[in-house]
């Protein structure tokens, strides 16, 4: 019989909204078996112990999400303590004791929290790598379908308890500003799980996945406060359209319009360009005018080109022709562009969603192209030259 994630507490529900009582931590989901214990045992003998809730709410995933509401933050710290041993057991690989060997935790917190952690330039996460011994990481995409990012934290029991402690001090002097919604591990995206922080493929046996513990900037995407559909990741290099399709459009900055008249850059009419040879090249213009001849590759120039960003907007019943279900179409384009593409929801009273695109020029110009075929496939009756 399956046991139950929480213990005592009935089925997996949905995540509720993070408040700042509240601490969550991903982990990987043969942890939670320690951490719950035969029955419910360990978890329900550390809410007695401590009059805390702690919940690992059940997911089939390789991940999931450990919450833990404390009275203070000391009752947390030791919460965390005496949850050590279950990571330790889980990374120990030549049967070293606890204090002597790195574990690898990750904390979830809001999106727009993370700046007060990294500091200026970095300057406050190289302070906290001094301070406290650990290696910290906040990775640039947030988690998937939510407004949350990862802070990973390498290194020995003692330092990861004071980079957690340090990491709370900071994140509570700040607001969160924007919207909030929690990560769901049932949202896993082994695609991207490298690129917001997650686990999967094997990963999570061990510290050595992200052992330098360097620091990404903060992540490209939509504007402030709108939380993307998913991680921007950067996939595997692009491959070109088929033979015979028209090339794309170029890319372009501002916002722009899926439908009616509009200056050039908008997705209105066929995209410009040719292809020769099946394969894309050419140069990249504001306008778009590419030229194709066989090559190879995608443009591989693009790599040394400095990556931007570029919005437009859709009527919001177009949204699911591009997201596909469960989100695959997007992570197709995703893959086949090598662009960041995010998806923000409608703001309120708005028929329209923003789409930010992230990436070399090259790239930009493959994912509006690869967009704009996706809408066309899933209607077609949709004439080009009125999109």
């Amino acid at each position: 019989m399956k046991r139950d994630a929480y213990g005592d507490d009935g089925p997996a529900q949905k995540r509720h909204r993070q408040t700042d009582d509240e601490v969550t931590f991903l982990i990987p989901s043969k942890v939670a078996g320690s951490i719950i214990g035969k029955g419910g045992s360990n978890i329900s003998k550390l809410r007695s112990q401590y009059k805390a809730s702690i919940t690992v709410p059940d997911c089939p995933g390789p991940e999931r999400v450990l919450s833990i509401t404390a009275e203070d933050d000391e009752t947390l710290v030791e919460i965390i303590k005496d949850i050590m041993p279950c990571l330790a057991e889980f990374h120990n690989q030549g049967g070293s004791r606890m204090g002597d060997q790195e574990l690898d935790v990750r904390m979830l917190i809001h999106q727009s929290r993370a700046g007060c952690v990294i500091g200026k330039a970095g300057s406050k996460i190289k302070e906290l790598r001094e301070k406290t011994g650990a290696r910290l990481k906040i990775f640039s995409n947030s988690a998937p379908q939510s407004s949350e990012r990862i802070v990973q934290l390498i290194g020995k029991p003692d330092s990861i308890v004071s980079g957690v402690r340090e990491v709370l001090d900071l994140v509570r002097q700040v607001p969160i500003k924007g919207p909030i919604q929690a990560y769901d591990p049932h949202n896993y995206d082994d695609f991207y799980a490298e690129e917001y922080g997650g686990f999967g493929n094997g990963q999570g046996s061990g510290p050595s996945r992200s052992g330098n513990g360097g620091m990404r900037g903060p992540p490209r995407g939509p504007p402030r406060g709108i939380p993307p559909m998913g991680p921007a990741g950067r996939g595997p290099p692009p491959r070109g359209p088929p033979m015979g399709r028209s090339g794309p459009p170029g890319p372009r900055g501002g916002y722009n319009d899926f439908s009616g008249p509009g200056p050039r850059g908008n997705f209105n009419g066929p995209p410009r360009g040719g292809f020769s040879g099946g394969n894309f090249g050419g140069n990249f213009t504001g306008g778009g005018r590419g030229s194709g001849s066989g090559g190879g590759n995608f443009n591989n120039n693009g790599g040394n080109q400095q990556d931007t960003s570029t919005q437009v907007t859709i009527p919001k019943d177009l949204a699911g022709a591009i997201i596909g279900k469960a989100g695959s179409r997007i992570r197709k384009i995703r893959a086949e562009s090598g662009a960041g593409i995010e998806i923000a929801e409608p703001l309120p009273g708005s028929n329209d969603r923003i789409i930010t695109i992230t990436g070399s020029p090259g790239r930009i110009q493959m994912a509006q192209y690869l967009l704009q075929q996706s809408v066309h496939e899933s209607n077609p009756n949709l004439g080009r030259g009125n999109f």
